[in-house]
């Protein structure tokens, strides 16, 4: 599967990480208008958008809009612990016709634990959304 090199994550990964991360993605589609992911839910998923555009909405308003490299959904994935889940806090939404490539939990612990590189760059795009929500 294909993910855009110039992605935030992807950029500061090398080949062996960047095949890693997509051998880890399993392809999914939205129409325009549907919601990947809604505010307060439970979910465990990671999503790196391969094609299309999204909107981030807090409370029904919109934050940001992410497009082909961009990736969302990291808190919920990281594992906070058996038993324990993260409501998600934001909606996704699809703005166009999206394609996404999505890790469950248990893949994106495995790519936590082996490709430093990989949680290095997840670790720091988490802290600069919480500095700049």
């Amino acid at each position: 599967m294909t993910v855009h090199a110039e992605s935030p994550l992807l950029e500061k990964l090398d080949d062996d990480d960047r095949t890693a991360v997509a051998a880890a993605l399993k392809r999914r589609s939205y129409p325009p208008g549907s919601a990947i992911v809604s505010q307060g839910e439970i979910g465990t998923d990671f999503f790196v958008i391969l094609q299309g555009a999204v909107v981030v909405l807090r409370d029904g308003e919109p934050v940001a809009e992410l497009g082909p490299g961009a990736f969302f959904g990291e808190l919920g994935a990281m594992d906070p612990g058996p038993g324990y889940a993260l409501a998600r806090n934001a909606t996704v939404r699809a703005k166009t016709s999206v394609d996404v490539g999505v890790v469950d939990e248990a893949g994106f612990a495995e790519l936590l634990r082996r490709r430093p590189a990989f949680r290095a760059a997840i670790y720091a795009t988490s802290a600069e959304r919480e500095r700049h929500p």
